[in-house]
């Protein structure tokens, strides 16, 4: 009898929670259709005129038809986040290269947009780590080949 109460509590329970997560859902998925219609006439019309004037830039669309902006929060800044970095993670780019040789030196290279002084260092690393594995081979004191 008391796990029937329970598995009834249970029922009951889940029905309301899940009729309170289909209120809230709704309500954040409600629109205006209208209104996304109205911005997206400002898009078109904003769209047809930069593609009658391939030319045009912002400043001369502000100078010339600036009603075509209007009610558009536009951001001036290119400034991003996916700028390339000039800094190797973890250590520099003579680390890179020394370790993982031409690898390296690729990964250097692209990780920092050719950024030449760590494409150096990378590169140096290589060299100094090829020549240290050369050494290391015609000196072998154990004979182990």
């Amino acid at each position: 009898m008391k796990t029937k109460l329970n598995l009834l509590l249970i029922f009951l329970l889940g029905i309301t929670v899940s009729g309170f997560a289909s209120t809230a859902a709704s309500a954040d998925l409600e629109y205006k259709e209208q209104t996304i219609d109205d911005k997206f006439a400002k898009v078109e019309k904003l769209e047809q005129y930069l593609a009658a004037h391939p030319e045009a830039t912002l400043e001369t669309v502000k100078k010339t038809n600036p009603e075509l902006l209007k009610g558009f929060d536009l951001i001036e800044t290119t400034e991003t986040n996916f700028s390339p970095t000039k800094e190797m993670p973890i250590v520099g780019g003579f680390w890179w290269g020394c370790c993982l040789g031409i690898v390296g030196l690729g990964l250097v290279y692209f990780i920092t947009d050719n950024d030449k002084d760590q494409v150096r260092q990378a590169l140096w690393g290589c060299i100094i780590a090829t020549i240290l594995w050369s050494v290391g081979g015609l000196w072998n004191p154990f004979g182990w080949f």
